[in-house]
């Protein structure tokens, strides 16, 4: 079994995928994938962190469809785009971890990448915005206005991520086996909840 964990920003889930791991005695999965996946590119794992958490603005994906739709520029820049090499990367390293079982494996789209299937529970933790900002202030020590650009940023990002990618809408309920309000339960209820889904 694999259970794969999406989240909003300041939702908690690190905490939670930990606790739902230990107890079922699976493999926790999250610093690891862009480790594995900078070893196959052979880049630094913070460049594979840093191409995941930006998504492009409209004015370069429109300067790069010019470049693709121009031959003499595509040709001149005819080794593969890093954003597709390290997708097809984290993909394979989402696979192979999802190939050995018992793993809770956190974001970076594996929802997506591994899909409706018998061995896997898609969970998605989401929370009201306020309650969200209080959390990352309250753990962080930043100011609202800090952690409320730092929460719609990475949701923004996320959301850009599965669209771009994946054709898919963050947080639709119809894109996971469950979803959890987790403003309204303990880490410790969200786990049991987690865990009753996987067994």
């Amino acid at each position: 079994m694999v259970v794969t964990i999406s989240n909003q920003y300041g939702s908690g889930a690190l905490e939670i995928a930990q606790r739902v791991a230990e107890a079922l005695g699976y493999a926790y999965v999250d610093r690891q994938l862009p480790v594995v996946v900078a070893k196959r590119l052979r880049v630094r794992p913070d460049a594979v962190e840093a191409n995941e958490d930006a998504s492009p603005t409209l004015g370069e994906r429109f300067l790069t469809g010019l470049e693709r739709a121009t031959p003499e520029l595509a040709a001149a820049s005819a080794t593969e785009d890093f954003d597709e090499e390290v997708l097809r990367a984290v993909q394979q390293a989402v696979r192979d971890y999802a190939e050995r079982g018992n793993a809770v494996i956190v974001g970076r789209g594996a929802s997506a990448i591994l899909g409706a299937r018998p061995s896997v529970r898609r969970i998605f933790l989401h929370a009201p915005r306020d309650w969200r900002i209080a959390r990352v202030c309250a753990s962080t020590g930043a100011t609202r206005a800090i952690a409320e650009s730092e929460l719609d940023r990475v949701d923004r990002a996320r959301s850009e991520y599965l669209r771009q990618w994946y054709g898919l809408a963050f947080g639709d309920p119809r894109n996971y086996d469950l979803c959890i309000d987790v403003s309204r339960f303990t880490p410790a209820q969200c786990e049991d909840l987690i865990v009753t889904a996987a067994r």
